[in-house]
């Protein structure tokens, strides 16, 4: 299979990341409509983007920058996610003992869910750019 396509985009001093978030949906939504994933496919995929996205956007840029690559494959096991990113590194795959969301902001469930999803799941940090690549797996 292998069938892939790629995005690239940046977050600038000053904007909000909700538009690096979007267009990287947009992205994803173009993606799983092209290559015909099924509905629970689809709604996981864009589950595992805003997440992954979100993190670099919110929490990744240096001085509000931050500039992302994103390819998607099709593979017969699942979708196969590649992010790159130049912003701080931080290793999603780490395990950081998760004990349930954040009381107060809820937060911290949404890396539990891409590992969960994930059949891989492998960081690496190179050239000053964070690497992840994950395969999530079929529903």
């Amino acid at each position: 299979m292998g069938t892939g396509k790629r995005f690239s985009s940046e977050l600038t001093p000053g904007a909000q990341p909700q538009s690096l978030i979007l267009s990287a949906l947009a992205f994803s939504a173009e993606f799983a409509q092209a290559t015909g994933l099924p509905e629970d496919d689809r709604d996981r995929l864009a589950i595992v983007i805003e997440e992954l996205v979100s993190n670099v956007a919110r929490h990744g840029s240096k001085q509000g920058r931050v500039a992302i690559a994103l390819t998607l494959s099709l593979q017969t096991d699942g979708v196969q996610i590649e992010l790159e990113d130049d912003g701080i590194a931080f290793d999603p795959t780490a395990d950081r003992g998760f004990a349930g969301p954040d009381p107060e902001s809820g937060g911290g469930t949404g890396l539990a869910l891409v590992r969960a999803w994930s059949r891989e799941f492998a960081y690496a940090r190179e050239g000053g750019r964070n690497r992840l690549r994950l395969v999530l797996a079929a529903a």
